[in-house]
């Protein structure tokens, strides 16, 4: 059993995670308080945009660990 593969995804997932809070943030500062409604949809996309990639990243993880 190879190790290596949950240090790389501790290595890129964790900071990858990290700079797309910031980016986030950032923009959060220049879209949010301009209209409800806006708001409830950034915050809903931006709350979700991160699933996917790292669903990717785990999925590929768990297929090479159950082999």
């Amino acid at each position: 059993m190879s190790r290596w593969r949950h240090f790389t995804v501790a290595v890129g997932l964790v900071p990858g995670l990290l700079l797309y809070i910031g980016l986030v943030m950032q923009l959060a500062d220049i879209v949010t308080n301009i209209h409800l409604v806006l708001d409830l949809a950034f915050y809903l996309f931006a709350g979700l945009a991160w699933i996917p990639a790292a669903s990717k990243v785990v999925g590929w993880l768990a297929k090479h660990e159950s082999q």
